[in-house]
């Protein structure tokens, strides 16, 4: 018995590098992930922040050219990869990758054309793991839609 304790460890430090190698080689289904942000399901958790509807940001430009301004600002931030959309479908889901552990995490942006040249963003992002994200995915959102007014008033 005292032989096969002496394993445990052993086998506690291999399952937490499979867990780990899981969160971060573990496919993404972007058929899953790329939904509208108005009407994707929620799933309840702390770990999914939306702005959409009556708090969803209008932007004075024209929904194409916001779609690629959001589109090359998302991808330029690090450990993001679009993952499924494109500019001319004016719906973008993007995957961002935590620093240390790799958690990804998933944001999808609807741009919706209004009058006179304005445009709609919608925004939900959201955690594939765990139940909390300190508020991570909030915290996201607002710096990029801070990013986005900075370059659309620069225009």
């Amino acid at each position: 018995m005292k032989k096969y304790m002496m394993l445990v460890p052993y086998i506690l430090i291999f399952g937490v590098i499979v867990l780990m190698a899981y969160i971060r080689l573990a496919p993404s289904d972007s058929a899953v992930w790329h939904q509208d942000p108005e009407t994707a399901a929620s799933t309840g958790k702390p770990n999914e922040y939306r702005l959409t509807g009556d708090l969803a940001p209008i932007f004075n430009i024209a929904a194409p050219d916001l779609a690629t301004l959001v589109d090359e600002l998302i991808e330029a931030q690090p450990r993001v990869a679009r993952i499924a959309g494109n500019p001319s479908t004016l719906m973008i889901t993007f995957l961002q990758r935590s620093m240390s552990v790799g958690y990804p995490d998933y944001i999808t942006f609807k741009i919706s054309p209004m009058d006179e040249g304005r445009s709609k963003l919608e925004i939900l992002s959201r955690s594939r793991f765990g139940h909390s994200d300190l508020g991570v995915n909030k915290l996201r959102v607002e710096q990029w839609v801070g990013l986005i007014r900075g370059l659309v008033v620069g225009r």
